[in-house]
């Protein structure tokens, strides 16, 4: 077993099933399988995405702290205040950042924009990775209206994030 090294939180792990999940943070409540599954039979519901591959082989999910720093190839991120999670499309690791709980609905609402993310990239390529924000926060937001939760999103913001390159801004 060769050992991986997370970033600033430096956890050292084994290699595990991408449906294992890992972490030094005793305070966050691993999600449940079922949790993922449901998750994923929502989006496959709500989209046209395939999400075999991801029920077959889901991602990682490791937690991490607001100011924690991820590197990882192609990239890497420093976790903002109020960042609810993190998806590495590479490595097909997503990050919950602490603390996080299953029984949240906001909390689970982070992790299905992950896993949204994780089924964006296994389907299609995109001109840039955040190009698939708009999509991943639309179908967030009706994930929770779903739920009975209205959630103010920025969607001003969330349009800018979704532009690739640094062409002139309106």
């Amino acid at each position: 077993m060769r050992p991986l090294l997370l970033a600033a939180f430096c956890v050292i792990l084994p290699d595990l099933p991408r449906a294992e999940i890992a972490g030094e943070h005793a305070f966050c409540l691993r999600p449940p399988d079922a949790l993922v599954q449901e998750l994923l039979d929502w989006i496959e519901e709500a989209s046209d995405y395939d999400v075999s591959p991801a029920r077959a082989d889901p991602p990682l999910i490791l937690f991490c702290d607001e100011g924690d720093a991820l590197d990882y190839p192609g990239g890497g991120t420093l976790v903002q205040p109020g960042e609810g999670g993190v998806y590495d499309y590479q490595a097909r690791v997503i990050y919950l950042v602490s603390p996080w709980s299953p029984g949240d609905t906001w909390h689970r609402s982070i992790l299905l924009h992950e896993l949204i993310h994780d089924v964006q990239f296994l389907n299609r390529t995109w001109e840039c990775p955040n190009a698939s924000e708009m999509e991943a926060y639309t179908l967030q937001d009706d994930w929770l209206k779903a739920q009975g939760v209205a959630h103010d999103f920025d969607w001003l913001a969330i349009w800018f994030w979704s532009k690739c390159g640094d062409g002139p801004h309106p």
